[in-house]
């Protein structure tokens, strides 16, 4: 098991970042799914490039866009709920 510090929002970010990559490779046989589990983790590779470059309430708002971007048939699929737990640990750790 994988001990997550809440104050370092880079490695928050990185798990995050890695469990999508493992879905992505679990999900070759849902063209759909597969679809949107690879452009989510495009953006979170660009988007991560940046990450110390741009500050925390931007990289919150980033975060929040990719949630809102994706269609409600996968509001419910594990990397989007995840999603939403990553921002929510983000917020009420203060970091807002």
């Amino acid at each position: 098991m994988t001990f997550i510090d809440l104050s370092d929002v880079e490695g928050m970010i990185g798990l995050y970042v890695e469990f999508v990559a493992d879905e992505r490779a679990e999900c070759q046989n849902d063209p759909e799914r597969l679809g949107v589990v690879d452009d989510l983790l495009a953006q979170l590779k660009s988007m991560g490039a940046d990450l110390d470059q741009i500050d925390l309430p931007t990289t919150i708002q980033k975060l929040k866009g990719l949630h809102e971007s994706v269609g409600y048939e996968f509001a419910r699929d594990p990397v989007m709920v995840h999603l939403s737990d990553l921002l929510d640990e983000i917020e009420k750790a203060g970091h807002i």
